[in-house]
Order: C-alpha cells, then sequence, then structure tokens
C-alpha cells in the first residue's frame, strides 16, 4: 500500500469562549491581538447546551482554548482533566486550555482583578470591603488575602455571604445595607451584578467613604453608576474594564505562549465600549 503524503495544516489554530450574548467583545479583542502579533489563530463566540457538551467539543474538534463566563465557571470543572492552583482553590475556571485532549482550567479572573486594582493602589495592609458571594467575590477574596488580613464581605444573601466569607477565612459583616460612611475601610469593591447594562447601583455617595478607593467589577457601561457616586465623594475609581482587559491578555498568553500586545487590548475595548 503506498504510503499517504501528509498535509501541512493552513487552517487557523481555532480558539473561542462560552459566553452567550458578551462573546462578541472577545472575539474582536483577541482576533486583533493574534492579528498584530501575525499568528495563525482565530476566536469565535459558542453557545453550548452545557458544559460537558463543551469540553467534550472541545476535545473532539481540537479547539484549542475557551473562554469560560456564568454559568459555566463552576459546571465545567466536573468535565476537565486538571486545574490550575489558583481556579482549584477557588473553585471556578474562566479560562480553558487543550494540550492535546488535556484539558486543563485556568482562573485569569484573579490576575486581571489584582492587577487592575494594583494599578491604582497597593492593597498590602488595607482595610477591604467585598459586596458579593458569587464567583467574582471569590476570585477578590482569594486574590486579596495574600496581601491583607483585613477583609469583609457583605452579601445580600446572608447564607451564601457567611459560607463565602469562611471558605477563604475572611469576615463576614452582614448585608450591604450595613455599608455606610460608618465603616471604617480603605477600599471598596463590587462583585454583584447590580449596574450591568443599567444606571442602578449597589451604594449611593453618602454611603460612601470620601477618598476612599472603589473598584466596580461591572464592566457595562464603563462609567457605572457607582462610579459615578464615588467620584461626586472624592474618591478614587477603577473601572471593571480595567480587569477585563487585563485578564484576556491572559488569556492570549495560555493560549499562545506569546506576550499578549496589551496596548492592543486597551484601544481595542475602548472602540467596543465607546460603540465604535
Amino acid at each position: 500500500m503506498k504510503e499517504q503524503k501528509k498535509i501541512p495544516r493552513t487552517s487557523p489554530v481555532l480558539c473561542g469562549s462560552i459566553a452567550g450574548s458578551i462573546g462578541g467583545m472577545g472575539v474582536r479583542m483577541h482576533n486583533e491581538a493574534f492579528r498584530v502579533r501575525g499568528l495563525a489563530y482565530t476566536y469565535v463566540s459558542f453557545e453550548p447546551s452545557g458544559a460537558g457538551e463543551a469540553a467534550a467539543a472541545m476535545r473532539t474538534m481540537g479547539i484549542r482554548g475557551l473562554g469560560v463566563t456564568m454559568p459555566f465557571k463552576e459546571q465545567v470543572i466536573p468535565f476537565l482533566d486538571a486545574l490550575d492552583p489558583v481556579s482549584a482553590e477557588i473553585g471556578a475556571v474562566n479560562t480553558i486550555v487543550n494540550d492535546g485532549g488535556k484539558l486543563t482550567g485556568y482562573n485569569t479572573d484573579a490576575y486581571g482583578a489584582l492587577t487592575a486594582l494594583q494599578e491604582a493602589a497597593d492593597p498590602r495592609g488595607k482595610r477591604i470591603v467585598i459586596l458579593g458571594a458569587g464567583g467574582g467575590a471569590k476570585t477578590l477574596a482569594w486574590a486579596l488575602k495574600q496581601y491583607t488580613a483585613d477583609i469583609i464581605l457583605f452579601n445580600r444573601s446572608q447564607e451564601r455571604g457567611r459560607e463565602a466569607a469562611r471558605r477563604f477565612g475572611i469576615e463576614f459583616g452582614g448585608s450591604i445595607d450595613k455599608v455606610d460612611r460608618n465603616l471604617a475601610y480603605d477600599i471598596l469593591i463590587n462583585c454583584t451584578s447590580v449596574g450591568f447594562k443599567s444606571q442602578e447601583t449597589i451604594l449611593k455617595r453618602d454611603n460612601i467613604i470620601p477618598r476612599s478607593l472603589v473598584f466596580d467589577a461591572v464592566f457595562v457601561p464603563v462609567k457605572t453608576t457607582l462610579l459615578e457616586e464615588a467620584a461626586a465623594a472624592g474618591c478614587t475609581c477603577v473601572s471593571g474594564t480595567r480587569m477585563l482587559m487585563h485578564q484576556a491578555c491572559k488569556q492570549f498568553e495560555l493560549y499562545t505562549g506569546v506576550p499578549a500586545p496589551v496596548e492592543i487590548y486597551e484601544t481595542m475595548l475602548n472602540r467596543i465600549l465607546s460603540g465604535a
């Protein structure tokens, strides 16, 4: 039997996201970064019916990397072969890398959040208030525990809030309505979804400590109502877009093994959020 000649691969390496309606942001950012770096990669957005189906398709189709958003960040873990130490401790992944059929889960949200915060302030020894008890709050609690032991979590659901605080060895302060100017803190972080694509705010300026640092993990709109209220109180403000950008850069490096063009991600994200 005549030996068949191998045909060199000409199709690009496939990456994507299981991100639903917000997947288009990653598509534009990552594809432009691939183009600038001269890489034969392409990034698309998928809407799978479930986490197990997404993992199976990744193996079957040889998809190199996937970005993961809610509700799949925890659901997909049982279908993976390995977790990096960060995602294992947090209990959530937002990135999956396929190495020859072995699927490893990573959490680049922790890197993105911490990098965004450190651009504005050094968290070491600071008293930090976290609002919320979901995946974002857990990620920030884990990341910030490396820099300070003085972290207080507040959440509308008392049971869920206590459970999250207990898991990461931080204080639970009760319901979010207890957060006001009588509560001393240096940094306040909103990890709830309040304000996403709306004019709602989790706190008004009268309940925000003047000249503190306020970080809103919500990234649409860029300047949320909470950040507007914080600015009016004389606070330093950090937008969730900085976290989004930095975590996307880390994803790029996991997919490709190449340093991310940070300035390209920043430019593209600004264009997307301005409607360009």
